[in-house]
């Protein structure tokens, strides 16, 4: 089954949330100090806490995220200092190059972010609860 769910943010940036919880996003700590690599990778957060580590890949190069059959793909607009998650789909065989370009455009997508493995649905449901509530 083939899930997509996404949601548009208010351009404004929120106030960031109090509490204990752990943040949404981040770098890799343990990617600081390589250049070639701390800008290739980001973790998000789920619903449950769980931590997805991603590949990142610059907005242009949907013709190989497209060709992604298992994982969840997170859709990331970048303003000054803030990332911002617009929409997570599920990766799957029917997704077409100019159908996530088009996507990525409307929804402001400077960046993609791949979770590779895991069962698709639940950790697409896991992040769609985390990331676009």
């Amino acid at each position: 089954m083939s899930a997509i769910a996404f949601h548009l943010t208010p351009l404004q940036n929120s106030p960031p949330k109090t509490g204990s919880s752990p943040p949404r996003g981040e770098a890799l700590p343990s990617l600081a100090g390589s250049q070639g690599l701390r800008d290739r990778f980001y973790a998000w957060r789920g619903k449950s806490g769980r931590r997805y580590v991603c590949s990142v890949f610059r907005s242009g190069e949907e013709g190989f995220i497209a060709d992604v059959t298992g994982g969840a793909i997170i859709g990331v607009s970048r303003t000054e200092a803030v990332t911002r998650p617009v929409c997570v789909i599920a990766a799957s065989q029917s997704l077409a190059t100019q159908a996530l370009r088009a996507m990525g455009r409307e929804l402001g997508v400077v960046e993609w972010h791949v979770h590779f493995g895991g069962e698709i649905d639940d950790v697409v449901g896991d992040l769609s609860g985390s990331l676009l509530h």
